[in-house]
């Protein structure tokens, strides 16, 4: 038995209902014994064939009598994984920070380009001054907003800048950032994507939900690092089950956001942090290992 699950992206209007679709769609071709790869032209890039795809692999292990992490010959450790400040008034942000400054790493969300976003970014820095930070604008600002929101960012010690156009702006995006990491989140899906990126993107956001799968989120990081790019791993809100598969790429990403099963009730016995704030790797029993009748 192999297992997987996704939330999906509901910016695409996917849902649990509609996911269920899709799979029941391709049914057929599965029980008649269709491939993991096989399968990843069964179903688009999205939640539906990131489920199939991590219960494909978690199958494939149970076969062997091994874990997948053992499949790919991936050791997992424990990982700086983000979490978010959520976007508030300047003053609740940095009483977020000031809570949250022992992690390792802070992901401040901007975006709401109201005039108040330096004072954002200059309050969390302040309530956690010695914390590593990125931004993420949620494409919400404007290129003028960009370009005076960059100053900031680096007068604050920001390490990246995720995705602060909206979808169809990449051409406005500045061809040199300066010091800052420039990553697209919503703006780039699969591997097709790569050709396409404009010149001052510095990394990609993999999410295994928008791509499909860990099968095509292991294509997307062979790629980008050829052609010099960085990996970010991210991650919708969702349960350790489908944050699992992502813990395996996120062993070779320069950024890690992986904090969705810390917003759920119950899941505090499968994710869990160290002492220094990193995230353990989650046991094979919840998923990675599968099981196997005797």
């Amino acid at each position: 038995m192999g297992r997987g699950a996704s939330t999906g992206v509901i910016y695409r209007g996917e849902s649990v209902d509609t996911m269920t679709q899709q799979l029941e769609g391709c049914r057929l071709a599965i029980e008649s014994g269709a491939s993991r790869e096989e399968a990843q032209l069964l179903l688009p890039a999205g939640g539906a064939r990131a489920a199939l795809d991590a219960a494909m692999w978690e199958l494939e292990a149970a076969l062997k009598g091994i874990s997948v992490s053992e499949m790919l010959g991936v050791t997992l450790s424990a990982l700086p994984s983000a979490f978010t400040i959520v976007l508030d008034d300047p003053a609740v942000m940095a009483q977020q920070a000031r809570q949250e400054a022992w992690r390792p790493l802070l992901k401040v969300k901007l975006g709401a380009d109201d005039g108040r976003e330096d004072d954002r970014i200059r309050a969390v820095r302040d309530g956690a001054p010695d914390a590593r930070m990125v931004a993420d604008a949620n494409a919400g600002w404007s290129r003028q907003t960009l370009l005076a929101m960059l100053t900031v960012l680096q007068d604050c010690d920001f390490h990246l800048i995720e995705q602060p156009l909206p979808i169809g702006m990449e051409d406005q995006l500045p061809n040199n950032p300066g010091p800052l990491d420039l990553c697209l989140d919503e703006s780039f899906n699969t591997s097709e994507d790569l050709s396409s990126l404009p010149d001052g993107v510095t990394h990609v956001n993999i999410k295994l939900d928008k791509c499909g799968g860990l099968t095509e989120a292991l294509r997307i990081a062979d790629k980008a690092e050829a052609r010099g790019l960085g990996i970010f791993v991210g991650c919708m809100l969702a349960p350790s089950e489908a944050i699992a598969p992502a813990q395996l790429l996120a062993q070779r990403a320069d950024y890690v956001d992986l904090d969705g099963p810390f917003w759920f009730k119950g899941e505090a016995k499968k994710a869990k942090l160290d002492e220094a704030g990193r995230m353990l790797p989650i046991a094979p029993h919840v998923w990675g290992k599968g099981e196997r009748n005797a």
